[in-house]
């Protein structure tokens, strides 16, 4: 019996070899058309983004901001984002303020970009903090004029504006929040430390930010001796003829381009007034970011 199975054995032992030659063979030399069962391997293009978001220079991703509170008007005017990503891979935060007084007038910003692979991880963290959603941050609070937290986001084809008044405050019943209250808070926290939250890989060197255009608002002054002091004394000059935009017009919110105005600003102080047609008056001015006008 032994010797009527050998050739058997010895023909399905062939069969098997010339089998597995043909699988190898066809996987070293798949071409499209061919009969494999394997789903084709895209080796060039970006991954598709998980979270979609608008590309443009001038749109907003995600921003973040304390607003109102009890603050002057002057800093509220040239109040900026604590940080702000911009569609087209930029992020814009505060940048290192001069401890002089008078100090500048603009407020300094810094700009540095940020790589999709970053945007998504911001949005990632977004979304797990449930903040792609409609929410309510309302929170019984004795807290008096406090800032609000306000975030913006504006990704897979919808936007949502969260504020939160008073928040990292505590609650009329101690360490008490709400759930919605804390994500967002924890989001912050994760968000103020950009670096962490993104990695270094994916973020470039800081620079000041130079902007295309500023918004500026004139505010007559009745008596310039009221911001003078013991040791320092405020600087009026002429309103350059020159300017597109004449401060009497200015008593809202107005944007100049940089071309106009930015020499002059970058000179001018906390103290500096600006003269025309008689009238002084007081200048606020801040650059203008993606997203934003007055």
């Amino acid at each position: 019996m032994t010797t009527r199975l050998l050739p058997v054995l010895a023909a399905i032992v062939g069969l098997s070899v010339a089998v597995a030659a043909c699988g190898s063979d066809g996987a070293a030399n798949s071409s499209p058309g061919s009969d494999s069962t394997l789903p084709p391997v895209a080796t060039d293009g970006p991954p598709p983004s998980a979270y979609p978001h608008p590309e443009g220079a001038d749109d907003v991703v995600i921003s973040y901001a304390e607003l109102n509170g009890f603050t002057p008007r002057e800093f509220a005017f040239q109040q900026t984002p604590n940080i702000l990503v911009s569609g087209d891979g930029r992020v814009f935060t505060p940048g290192a303020q001069i401890e002089i007084y008078p100090g500048p007038m603009l407020p300094a910003i810094q700009v540095q970009t940020i790589t999709e692979a970053g945007i998504q991880k911001i949005l990632a963290a977004a979304d797990d903090a449930g903040l792609l959603a409609d929410l309510d941050f309302t929170e019984d609070s004795l807290v008096a004029d406090a800032s609000t937290a306000t975030v913006v986001i504006n990704a897979t084809g919808q936007s949502w504006v969260h504020e939160a008044y008073a928040l990292g405050f505590p609650g009329p019943d101690g360490d008490q929040t709400t759930p919605e209250r804390q994500a967002l808070s924890d989001f912050l926290a994760q968000l103020s430390d950009l670096t962490t939250l993104v990695g270094a890989e994916n973020l470039g060197e800081t620079s000041v930010f130079e902007p295309d255009a500023y918004a500026i608002q004139a505010i007559p002054i009745d008596d310039i001796a009221a911001y003078s002091t013991d040791d320092i004394v405020p600087t009026v000059e002429a309103w350059p003829a020159d300017v597109s935009v004449r401060l009497a017009d200015a008593a809202d919110c107005t944007t100049l381009p940089a071309t106009e105005i930015a020499d002059l600003l970058a000179l001018a102080n906390q103290l500096s007034f600006f003269s025309e047609a008689g009238v002084t008056y007081q200048l606020l001015a801040r650059p203008v970011l993606p997203g934003s006008t007055c």
